[in-house]
Parts: C-alpha cells; structure tokens; sequence
C-alpha cells in the first residue's frame, strides 16, 4: 500500500455501523495523504473530526442503471487508487469497480466476491469494529486496534450545557425497529427509580422516537429534561458525553454514546451482541436469554447502571 496516496471509504448508512466501523480510519490517514469517506444520510456528521484529514462524499442510494454509472463518473474523477468497502452492498463494489479503482477490499456479501480484488469473509458473530480491521489486514494496510472513539469540540461540548441542565443519566424512550426497544413500562420504571434515588434523568432519541413520548411521559412521576428529536446529530454526541451513563437498546444513539466514552447499558434482543455489542470497560451488554428485548428486567438493567451514578 506504500505506493498508493488516495483511499475511498464506502460506509454503510446506519449510524450505528458508521460507528463501529469509525476506528479504521486514522488507520487509513495515518497511511494515505487522502483518506475521502463517501456517506449516505448524517453518516458524515458522526465521523467529523477537525484535527484529522478526511473529507467526505455524501452520496444518494444508487438503485437503478444509470444512477450507478453517474457514481462512479464521479469518483473516476476523484483518481481512487483503493477502496475499503464497509459498506456490504453489491452496488458499492460495481460502482468501486466502474470507478476504475485497482484496489477493491470488502466483506463478500451480496455475492459480490467476484467484483472485489480483495474479497474478505464475514464473519456474522465477530466483534465488527474487528471485522473492519479485518479489510486493512487483507490489503497489509498496518493498524492499531482501537474501539470506536468519536470526536467532539470543546465548543460543541460547551454549547449543549444548558440543554443537558446538569443531567445525569439518560433514557432512551423508544427504537427504530419495534424488536429493539425496551418496553416503555421497563424503560419509565426505570427512569422512575433513579429519579427517587436523585439523579437527573434525561431522554434521548431522533425524530422517529417522538411517537413514543406521549406513553412514557404518562408513566413518569417527575419531570424529565426532554431531548428527543430536540438536537442535532452533533448536539446529541455532546450532550452524550455530558452523561455519567446511557441506558438503551442496540440502536445508533447508544453507538453514538459508546463513541463518546460515555458509559452505556445496552439491552440486546434479536441482534447478535456479540458483533454489536460494546463489551469492554466502561459499557455494560445485557443479552437476552430469549431473543426478547422484553425477557430483560428493569432491576437488572438499573443494576448495571448504578454503579456509575457512585463515582
């Protein structure tokens, strides 16, 4: 790779995979004088970091012929010598291939393998963050391992103060995906008991977690200080590092809360937690013995979090 300057990084569009796959990238600067990640949605807004060299693409879904094409016109222009492809769809790599980019590395999903010059097996219950790794070890790129670690200014840290208003904790109230989420009853009898206990609790979520208020705000006993769908994606990082724990889910947000080295207890249902799963200090992973978000009791989800509330 000593010879190559410029590398293309296709991440997928969820926040929580951008996240795990975050730490190869100074990885990659530390090697290529160009390191250019191409995102779809607010990816790009996660992986910002203005101490490092990296610039962004953000690109709309490709699905049809000529959207393709138009795509990789576009990045032929750019002069790619290597593409790392976190991202696992089949059109990343046709459009990295039509792109003319000589080297090719990604996971062979999809049935993609033939369009990859470097094609790296999956592996469905490996950590991921180990799994992104795995792409730079195909192609000799040499790297440290590093968990997921998110940058946030000073000024950003700062601007968000008065909106956490000296909140301790936070609450996810809802999911995307119905599967993922914490019963509500779970989730407000939990914020319940820390509250008595006399922490600040605060509730975090996107736009899409709104629907959910209305039924947890109804089985609360106090007043929370309400965040969701209130902040921006770099609003939300700042507020998250604010906190002395995060208590959700296996969703983008409490990715987000792991990148920012704010501690997390994340309840895993369906997911593997294995792969997804932030299972070093200071994060907690509580796996469901059934598959069922809803097998997971409060009591042991409070348990898990109390103890950073003592520190």
């Amino acid at each position: 790779m000593a010879s190559y300057e410029r590398v293309l990084v296709s991440f997928k569009s969820y926040l929580g995979d951008a996240v795990m796959a975050s730490p190869i990238l100074p990885a990659l600067e530390s090697q290529f004088s160009s390191v250019t990640c191409l995102t779809m949605g607010v990816v790009d807004q996660i992986l910002q970091n203005s101490t490092a060299k990296r610039t962004f693409i953000r690109a709309k879904k490709v699905r049809k012929p000529n959207e393709v094409f138009a795509q990789a016109q576009r990045l032929r222009q750019e002069q790619f010598q290597v593409a790392v492809l976190v991202n696992h769809s089949f059109r990343s790599a046709l459009t990295a291939l039509l792109a003319g980019i000589k080297v090719r590395v990604g996971h062979s999903q999809e049935y993609r393998g033939a369009l990859l010059s470097h094609p790296v097996p999956y592996g469905q219950n490996d950590y991921e963050t180990q799994s992104c790794f795995d792409l730079l070890d195909k192609v000799r790129i040499p790297y440290e391992f590093a968990h997921p670690l998110l940058s946030v200014s000073e000024q950003e840290f700062a601007g968000v103060r008065d909106l956490v208003n000296g909140a301790t904790v936070g609450v996810q109230p809802g999911a995307r995906f119905g599967q993922k989420q914490i019963p509500i009853e779970t989730s407000a009898s939990i914020a319940n008991q820390l509250h008595r206990q006399g922490q600040r609790v605060a509730l975090l979520g996107g736009p899409d977690e709104q629907k959910f208020l209305a039924d947890f705000l109804d089985k609360l006993e106090f007043e929370p200080i309400n965040l969701v769908g209130k902040t921006s994606i770099r609003e939300t990082l700042a507020a998250l590092k604010h906190l002395k724990v995060m208590i959700g889910s296996d969703t983008g947000l409490m990715h987000m809360a792991a990148g920012v080295n704010c501690p997390t207890v994340t309840v895993f249902g369906p997911t593997p937690h294995l792969k997804w799963g932030h299972r070093y200090h200071p994060h907690t992973v509580l796996a469901s013995p059934d598959g069922l978000i809803a097998s997971v009791p409060a009591k042991k989800i409070l348990e898990a979090a109390i103890p950073h509330l003592e520190m």
